[in-house]
């Protein structure tokens, strides 16, 4: 499947491409479930995880680098984690961190740095077919050039969000426990985090 990217469009979900490329015939995503059902209970074999819990489980397979191509970030981005922010109380709860590489023209002119110092690379990408949205990569460093590479995490937390709630710990009920958590997480992503990455890259 290829994403029509947009400024707020961070990432997509292939479905298509999860049963095609299906060791079992059915997900490609569920065979990697398969092999960490450890993850996805709770100290009582046979109790779900609690919501937020299974959903940062559920994204860690879903994502680079665990599984690649069912998830697919817009390849200008570092990664979207899912991370546990510290609360007030000394609690955690469920938040999500979109990196996002950014360019020395994309700081205020006062900062930039000057020459020799490098900046992020990049090289075009056959499998995503996107000039717009290229993936920053590490420069070669030459004797006298550090590389300034900048990068701005964006956190967004997950409380309010209408998670399901899961209710298996194997087989094809996991799957689509898992499934339908990714695909709100995604949604929620684009619709949170897309605007504050669009303006925060401004025009680029």
């Amino acid at each position: 499947m290829t994403t029509e990217w947009t400024p707020t469009t961070l990432v997509s979900v292939d479905e298509p491409g999860d049963r095609s490329g299906a060791s079992d015939g059915h997900s490609r995503y569920g065979v990697y479930l398969s092999q960490r059902l450890g993850d996805f209970h709770d100290e009582t074999p046979g109790t779900p995880l609690p919501t937020e819990e299974f959903a940062a489980a559920a994204w860690r397979v879903a994502t680079p680098p665990v599984l690649t191509g069912y998830v697919t970030l817009r390849p200008d981005l570092q990664g979207i984690e899912a991370v546990w922010a510290e609360n007030e109380d000394g609690g955690g709860s469920l938040a999500f961190k979109v990196s996002v590489p950014l360019w020395f023209s994309d700081l205020p002119a006062d900062r930039r740095p000057r020459y020799p110092w490098q900046d992020w690379t990049t090289r075009y990408d056959i499998a995503s077919r996107d000039d717009k949205y290229r993936h920053p990569w590490e420069p070669d460093l030459k004797p006298g050039r550090p590389a300034v590479l900048t990068v701005s995490n964006i956190l967004i937390s997950a409380t309010g969000w209408d998670l399901p709630t899961p209710k298996h710990t194997e087989g094809r009920g996991l799957v689509e426990d898992a499934k339908r958590v990714v695909h709100e997480v995604a949604r929620r992503v684009n619709e949170e985090a897309g605007p504050m990455v669009a303006q925060l890259l401004g025009g680029r």
